[in-house]
């Protein structure tokens, strides 16, 4: 039991240390505001910006991993789909996650600001 609060302590001092390197307006918010804050961040809609940039994403990583002919006489159909899968994340991350990263930034730019417009105390 032990063991797994240890993993739970590391998991949240590293979240911790790596929110703000990736939010970096989030320090302007208390430690205690932040699960609420990038809850309605995560609620803000995406632009068109955004949009396009997973759509064209999406489309580069389903370009990049088709499937050759010659690979698909070698392999079983599920095992193919199962290594375009495991290829899939780790492009999708790239080419897809900034674009959600923005519409998060650009979700807690709006809410520091309503925060700020309300009167409710940032520092």
């Amino acid at each position: 039991m032990s063991g797994t609060n240890a993993i739970s302590l590391l998991g949240a001092a590293l979240k911790r240390a790596l929110l703000p390197l990736a939010l970096p307006r989030l320090v302007e918010l208390q430690p205690a505001e932040w699960k609420e804050a990038l809850k309605r961040s995560r609620a803000m809609n995406f632009d068109m910006i955004e949009k396009f940039g997973i759509l064209a994403g999406v489309t580069l990583v389903t370009y990049l991993l088709r499937p050759d002919d010659s690979q698909t006489t070698d392999i079983s159909l599920a095992i193919q789909y199962l290594s375009q899968f495991l290829a899939a994340l780790p492009l999708l991350f790239l080419f897809a996650g900034p674009f959600y990263l923005r519409r998060l930034r650009r979700g807690l730019d709006h809410e520091i600001e309503c925060r700020r417009v309300s009167g409710h105390s940032i520092f």
